[in-house]
């Protein structure tokens, strides 16, 4: 069985974990914004009335 399955994760939050140890073990001159906002996810949210949009998409934020 596998490692992640052990864990009790799905293989996408497994390669999410796996992804974040590569980057933060990177040598600092490596660790451009580029290279760290890949860790970023952006998500927006759209109200519809009736089948059509109601507003422009929104951001999600914390």
């Amino acid at each position: 069985m596998s490692a992640w399955r052990k864990a009790g994760i799905s293989y996408a939050a497994y390669l999410n974990v796996a992804a974040q140890a590569i980057r933060s073990s990177l040598k600092t001159e490596l660790q451009t914004a580029s290279v760290l906002n890949r860790s970023q996810t952006d998500a927006f949210y759209t109200q519809y009335k009736n089948g059509t949009a109601a507003s422009e998409p929104t951001p999600i934020t914390k």
